[in-house]
């Protein structure tokens, strides 16, 4: 009787670590989305709870090196420049007037960043099929529960949102991880089912009515379109573009208040009250600029722009974009090592696939345009879905191989002799 041949021996580790793996993922897949229009406060916790799953679970993987992964990710541009940025954000501490509060937030804020770094180098170097549409079935709940939340909501339907507002937050996050998972899609080549997913999307967005989420959508979905022409050098156009505008912040509201000007003039500001606002924001700007020039070398301090209009130090409507964040807070320093981490960003992109390349830019473009656009780059619930839809990006990545059967070998029959 032939002997059966032995199967292989059976780890119940790597089983374990298997299954906190996928539970983590569940949970930043699915559970993340969905809680952002549902709570204000279920993503500090949630993520915590995913990303440690997701650790503990790669750590008892035997193919995970985690020392040189750490060591290949921190030898490129972005994280040298993005630890050099955290350096200088501590050392501007010793003279920003709220050291006790701007300490806090940088605590936190370092601590994501680190937690979402330390995830990336233990997630799989292959992301399973399986694994890759939990993304894209995360997003489709959110986009239902956001549209659900608006249908039922007392207010009217395409009302205009307000700042900083749960819808706000709940559109936000639709805009930023739709690129990711149409990425995952199209790995897969579910062209049809990304088609869906974007119009369901752009309809979730027109549900929540944010000016700041819809300019985003727009503006991604038009580098999307560009890109994949050249992805390579759409990636180098954008981000000279980028840099230029982080070197250049402190002279950009002298070349702007000319054109309010005469737009305000032609009376455009009485149909269009928020160019009033913009010039006023412009105007203040321009003054802080030529009040304290020596700022513009060593800044005003960490995190002090969210409590500078409160507080007296910038008369309101204080601009609230990151550019002037940058300046205004860490100074040229500070502007040029964004800079730095922008262009070792958009090179990175530059080199990816072909395949991934232009959801990479379409993410990239949507990102800057909201943190351009007005919204308060530092607040921790940013920060976090930011490093959420960074490891969405690097499933997609890390999902480009299809296997392929081998073929089998054609036996001819040749004749007896």
């Amino acid at each position: 009787m032939p002997l059966s041949p032995r199967k292989p021996v059976e780890d119940p580790a790597i089983d374990a670590g298997g299954f906190l793996l996928r539970v983590g993922l569940v949970i930043l897949a699915m559970a993340v989305p969905v809680s952002v229009i549902l709570s204000r406060r279920a993503l500090f916790s949630l993520v915590p709870i995913g990303t440690a799953l997701v650790l503990i679970g790669g750590l008892m993987l035997p193919h995970v090196q985690l020392r040189d992964r750490l060591r290949q990710m921190g030898a490129t541009v972005p994280a040298l420049s993005g630890l050099g940025l955290l350096a200088w954000c501590a050392l501007s501490l010793a003279w920003t007037p709220f050291p006790a509060e701007a300490a806090a937030r940088l605590w936190k804020t370092g601590g994501t960043l680190g937690l979402v770094a330390l995830t990336v180098a233990l997630l799989p170097d292959r992301t399973r099929t399986s694994n890759l549409y939990l993304f894209p079935i995360g997003l489709a709940a959110a986009v239902v529960a956001t549209v659900a939340t608006m249908v039922l909501s007392p207010q009217p339907l395409l009302a205009m949102q307000t700042g900083d507002s749960t819808p706000e937050r709940a559109a936000l996050t639709l805009v930023t991880l739709v690129w990711p998972v149409l990425g995952a899609l199209a790995v897969r080549d579910r062209w049809f089912a990304a088609g869906l997913m974007a119009m369901a999307v752009a309809v979730a967005a027109l549900a929540a009515w944010t000016s700041t989420a819809l300019a985003a959508l727009a503006v991604g979905a038009l580098t999307f379109a560009i890109a994949t022409w050249n992805p390579a050098r759409v990636a180098r156009l954008m981000g000279g573009f980028v840099v230029a505008l982080f070197l250049l912040a402190p002279v950009l509201p002298f070349c702007l208040m000319k054109p309010l000007d005469a737009a305000l003039g032609a009376g455009l500001g009485l149909r269009l009250p928020p160019l009033v606002e913009v010039a006023a924001s412009i105007r203040i700007w321009a003054d802080v600029v030529t009040a304290e020039p020596l700022r513009l070398i060593t800044g005003h301090g960490f995190d002090i722009m969210s409590r500078a209009v409160s507080s007296g130090f910038i008369p309101g409507p204080a601009p609230h974009s990151l550019l002037f964040e940058t300046w205004y807070e860490l100074g040229v320093v500070g502007a040029v090592l964004a800079a730095c981490f922008v262009a070792g960003a958009f090179a990175a992109v530059g080199r990816a696939s072909a395949t991934v390349a232009p959801f990479l830019l379409a993410e990239l473009a949507a990102v800057f345009t909201v943190t351009l656009w007005g919204l308060d780059t530092t607040q921790l619930w940013w920060v976090t879905f930011l490093g959420v839809a960074t490891l969405a990006f690097v499933h997609v990545i890390r999902g480009q191989y299809k296997t392929e059967r081998p073929t089998a070998a054609v036996l001819i029959p040749t004749p007896a002799r």
